[in-house]
């Protein structure tokens, strides 16, 4: 089974150095999408107070597979200033 690393930026590059193992990239997807969702769960607000919160998924020589990105823009009823959104 590959081993698939998962990076997650979130106000600081957080570094998986031991990554996991996963039957192949569709699993690795789904956990990825895991992963985001708990981190979210654990600190709702801290989301709001960083410009990017990415989680990048590479193989054991560092190649990046894929990049979940995740940013909120507010609309004009909410005071029309755009929050987080970095592309």
């Amino acid at each position: 089974m590959p081993r698939y690393f998962f990076h997650l930026e979130h106000i600081r590059l957080l570094p998986d150095k031991e990554g996991s193992k996963h039957a192949d990239i569709d699993a690795a997807k789904v956990h990825a999408v895991k992963l985001v969702a708990d981190a979210l769960a654990g600190e709702p607000e801290a989301f709001w107070n960083a410009d990017i919160f990415r989680m990048t998924v590479a193989k054991g020589d560092g190649l990046a597979l894929f990049t979940l990105e995740m940013f909120a823009t507010m609309a004009p009823a909410a005071g029309g200033e755009t929050i987080r959104s970095h592309r």
